[in-house]
């Protein structure tokens, strides 16, 4: 898992191997078996490492084709969230869109600018200094949709620690923690991070607890109450990011997140623009959790 993450990285072709081993091993044997015959969607339950995988572009069937032409997918923390619906969302808001100054992003402004506007009124957009942490918490519970385009920073020691930046104030230090989030009472279907490594908790290489024990962002959303977190399992590009969240919300409404997700990121697979076909530009992008 760790050789295919760093060779997707390096952004060359490298990577096809080690993915088409782990494939072997981990889509073959259901395949075999008959069990993904008819199956447009699969989910993910994975266990330790398999956490930090991005099953999307594991080779599958047949002249090289990924798992996600084949598959829409979702990672689930357990398969009995499944079961586990809530009441239907009684949200005032449609859609609260987030970036502010302190990420320096070049395309962030236009990113939650795009997402907000795709949405039907009423909805709300935090841009620059606007987008403080308090701003946020005050206004979350009351969407149904939450988009935060910012940086996050992951703490390998106690990922209770790791956080999503956002601007200080009214006592706030402008720094969004797991431990702040898992107060906080949402009533979201979905919440995407839009911002490097915000899928990932515990390390890489096993220096914390791993498996079912494992804590960050994604697991503080869904206890928080959001229905599905879209989130990312490395450091994302700026710019394909812009290009890969437009395409997810202008074919939300259409479809579930776990459709629109694959949907958008076979566009970029098979799109005009070369330059961001790449797994590297799309594939750490997952859809952890399953929207109502």
């Amino acid at each position: 898992v760790a050789l295919v993450r760093e060779l997707v990285l390096r952004r060359g072709d490298d990577w096809r191997a080690p993915a088409a081993s782990l494939s072997e091993h981990l889509v073959e044997p259901l395949e075999k078996a008959g069990w993904l015959a008819g199956r447009r969607r699969l989910y993910l339950v994975p266990h330790g490492v398999l956490h930090h995988l991005p099953f999307a572009l594991l080779p599958h069937g047949p002249k090289g084709r990924l798992l996600v032409e084949e598959h829409n997918l979702v990672v689930l923390p357990a398969a009995g969230s499944l079961v586990l619906k809530g009441d239907p969302r009684q949200t005032r808001g449609t859609v609260l869109a987030v970036a502010p100054r302190s990420s320096r992003l070049r395309f962030t402004h236009t990113e939650a600018t795009a997402v907000a506007e795709s949405h039907a009124e009423p909805r709300s957009l935090l841009l620059g200094e606007a987008a403080t942490e308090n701003a946020f918490k005050s206004a979350a519970p009351g969407f149904r949709v939450l988009h935060l385009a910012t940086h996050s920073r992951w703490n390998r020691l106690n990922p209770l620690l790791s956080g999503l930046d956002l601007e200080p104030g009214s006592g706030d230090d402008g720094r969004l923690e797991v431990h702040e989030i898992l107060g906080l009472r949402l009533d979201a279907s979905l919440v995407t991070l839009s911002a490097c490594e915000t899928a990932l908790g515990t390390d890489l290489l096993g220096a914390v607890p791993a498996g079912d024990d494992f804590v960050g962002l994604t697991r503080a959303f869904l206890h928080a109450g959001s229905g599905a977190v879209l989130a990312s399992l490395w450091e994302v590009d700026d710019r394909s990011t812009l290009e890969l969240m437009r395409t997810f919300y202008s074919r939300l409404g259409a479809s579930g997140p776990s459709e629109a997700l694959a949907s958008a990121q076979r566009a970029m697979l098979s799109g005009r623009d070369k330059t961001l076909s790449h797994p590297w530009h799309w594939a750490a992008f997952v859809l952890v959790g399953e929207a109502p």
